[in-house]
């Protein structure tokens, strides 16, 4: 592949080794990777490519790393609100 400055994203899958068409789009969607919208086409540049192989290298193991990797805090969920006794109770007609 010739060397340019912005890739479409099908050719920019293959790049980084060929990574998966969802990665890709999960990486554009959580702002891991940028693009430069033109037109109705979307367009990665060699640079972000090169800066998210930058910032993906690392030098722990993969075994090690999966131990220091912090786990996002649990949601805490509102108590339930109290229904009115009317509403569980309904009045019989008489």
């Amino acid at each position: 592949m010739e060397d340019r400055a912005l890739y479409l994203i099908q050719e920019a899958r293959r790049l980084p080794g060929g990574i998966s068409r969802n990665t890709i789009y999960h990486l554009l969607r959580t702002g891991q990777l940028a693009s430069a919208p033109i037109g109705s086409r979307r367009f990665i540049s060699a640079e972000a490519i090169a800066d998210l192989i930058a910032r993906s290298t690392t030098t722990v193991g993969s075994s090690r790393a999966a131990t220091r990797r912090k786990l996002p805090d649990p949601q805490v969920l509102p108590p339930p609100s109290p229904t009115s006794v009317r509403a569980r109770f309904p009045r019989a007609e008489n």
